[in-house]
């Protein structure tokens, strides 16, 4: 069974175990100006297109979007410089 301690039966190792002791450090939780900048420019960034992206028909209208943005822009030159 997995509740079983493995270790139960060896006492030498049993006894190392108990005879160690850890301490932990204390760290300072407070950090400098600079560095929570360097951490906030460092994060990773949310990426805005992921609903679009996710979805069933999102990836399709990302592979459209620029065919009909070059076609509105045609069609602006057309009305303005003809």
């Amino acid at each position: 069974m997995m509740n079983q301690d493995p270790f139960k039966n060896e006492e030498h190792l049993q006894s190392k175990l108990t005879q160690d002791h850890v301490t932990i450090p204390d760290f300072p939780m407070k950090r400098k100006r600079g560095e929570r900048l360097i951490n906030y420019l460092a994060s990773p960034a949310k990426n805005p297109l992921e609903p679009i992206i996710s979805s069933a028909n999102g990836l399709a209208l990302l592979n459209v979007l620029p065919l009909l943005g070059a076609v509105l822009i045609l069609i602006i030159q057309g009305l303005f410089f003809l």
